[in-house]
């Protein structure tokens, strides 16, 4: 179930007028009042976690999970770093 912050749009109690997090199914609907004093409050856009039980934070790592990564380079082309798919250098195009 995600979780969801929400902050007092303005005024009211100790509970609303700093960040507060709600746990919320998908499917329900975002929360118009506090729930200690019925101020009004607005959901935050926050970073979302991703949780995995790989790292792929190395460029061999990459290869063994059958990615590809591209690198730009100082002309705005992308070379590629690791990887088989894919070509070799994405040349940036002329005229930007």
């Amino acid at each position: 179930m995600p979780s969801y912050d929400y902050a007092a749009v303005s005024g009211g109690c100790k509970h609303c007028r700093r960040v507060f997090e709600v746990f919320q199914r998908v499917v329900e609907k975002k929360l118009k009042a506090c729930p200690s004093c019925g101020a009004k409050v607005e959901r935050l856009i926050s970073a979302s976690g991703v949780h995995t039980k790989f790292s792929v934070k190395s460029d061999s790592r990459l290869s063994e999970l059958g990615l590809t990564k591209y690198v730009k380079t100082s002309d705005g082309s992308y070379e590629r770093r690791t990887g088989r798919g894919g070509p070799k250098l994405i040349r940036k195009p002329d005229g930007d």
